[in-house]
């Protein structure tokens, strides 16, 4: 993967001088943007220094989701990112055979959200996901992965390229991603990326279903509660979807239900982890 500017500075003292990095959080299922910044309390704390956190809020709405109730009775409205026409079975779930597409009114607020950072002197460098939330993290993880080869077959194959189209896009295009508790596959993968795969003339059709295919590779840390109902949901993602092993996922699996951790150490190794990964970026950019 090409290396990308942005990095977090060494000292709180640093981020002064400029904005700090920035990370799009999505909430889960009947949840909604200020609640997921109640649950991200504990990791705020140990990576505010280095990063800022900008809290997406779903765009359908919802029933209160698993564990929300009753602690945040009265914070609705409640929101989701599948659609209401979207009814799945546990079977679908299991099979892994759902939609994969992101919806445009999904797209549309990840768009609004990364134009907010941006236009106060920012750039979104990772995403974090709460259960649901996590299946729009890997489809944006995703796609910037095909969005990135789309760019690299238009420029006859050369690897780098300055002002490359899709970093300037209204998607981010983020150096790592957080999946706490994962959602069952697919991964949302935005409906403009898939669209734009679609009518490359510079890939076969072999090469596009390839594309779609293939694992995700972008460093992204992923925690499975190993006392979570849904653990099997999140083997699933991390298993068929992502490319574990040095320089891309690392998975793990603590002593949690289905929120975030709530041990102070486990936060820090999250935080340690984006700090490491920034880090890297930043030693290939030189």
């Amino acid at each position: 993967m090409a290396a990308r500017p942005s990095t977090p500075p060494d000292t709180a003292a640093d981020t002064k001088a400029r904005p700090k990095p920035t990370l799009l959080a999505f909430h889960g299922s009947g949840s909604n943007a200020t609640i997921h910044s109640v649950q991200l309390a504990r990791l705020v704390r140990v990576i505010k220094p280095y990063f800022d956190i900008e809290s997406v809020e779903a765009p359908f709405p919802s029933p209160a989701g698993p564990g929300i109730l009753p602690f945040f009775e009265g914070c609705g409205p409640y929101k989701r990112w599948l659609p209401p026409t979207e009814k799945i079975s546990l079977e679908a779930m299991r099979a892994g055979s759902s939609t994969a597409t992101m919806s445009p009114e999904v797209e549309a607020v990840v768009g609004s959200a990364v134009a907010r950072v941006r236009k106060a002197g920012g750039d979104v460098v990772g995403l974090i996901g709460f259960s649901q939330g996590t299946k729009v993290v890997a489809g944006l993880l995703r796609g910037w992965e095909i969005g990135r080869e789309l760019a690299v077959a238009r420029r006859g194959g050369e690897q780098e390229g300055e002002g490359d189209e899709y970093d300037q896009s209204p998607l981010p295009n983020p150096h790592f991603g957080i999946q706490i508790c994962p959602s069952y596959p697919p991964p949302l993968v935005p409906a403009s990326v898939l669209s734009a795969l679609d009518s490359s003339t510079q890939l076969s059709p072999e090469q596009k279903t390839a594309l779609l295919e293939r694992k995700i590779k972008i460093p992204t840390f992923h925690v499975i509660g190993s006392n979570d109902e849904w653990i099997w949901a999140g083997k699933s993602m991390v298993g068929n979807h992502f490319e574990v092993g040095e320089g891309m996922s690392v998975a793990q699996e603590w002593d949690i239900g289905h929120h975030y951790p709530v041990a102070p150490e486990d936060s820090e190794k999250i935080g340690e982890w984006m700090r490491e990964v920034m880090r890297k970026v930043e030693e290939e950019g030189r």
